[in-house]
Formats: structure tokens, C-alpha cells, sequence
């Protein structure tokens, strides 16, 4: 069972890593990569809110 946290925390921590990487070192302005960084993220928090009252409800 910790095996699989494990396994799970790092992949996740893996792809954050790899994500926020490509987002560097796209050719954008400083302006359109914090647009892009704003959008994702506010997407990101609705889905775990959403996932969070699912869970609240059941």
C-alpha cells in the first residue's frame, strides 16, 4: 500500500515537474505564460473542488 502512494506521489510530482518545464521554455511572453499558467490552474482547482463535493456528498 505505501508502494503504491509512492508510485502515485511521484508520477504526479513527476508530470508537475515536466509540466511546469514546458511551459518555461515554450517561446511566449511574459504575459501569455502567466495567462496560461492562470487558466490551468483555475481549471485544476475546479476539478478538485468538484471531485471534493462528490466525495463530501456520498
Amino acid at each position: 500500500m505505501k508502494r503504491t502512494g509512492l508510485c502515485i506521489v511521484s508520477m504526479l510530482g513527476g508530470a508537475l515537474v515536466g509540466s511546469v518545464l514546458a511551459m518555461f521554455l515554450t517561446p511566449q511572453s511574459g504575459p501569455e505564460l502567466r495567462n496560461s499558467l492562470r487558466e490551468y490552474l483555475d481549471k485544476e482547482v475546479d476539478k478538485i473542488r468538484c471531485h471534493c463535493d462528490e466525495k463530501h456528498n456520498l
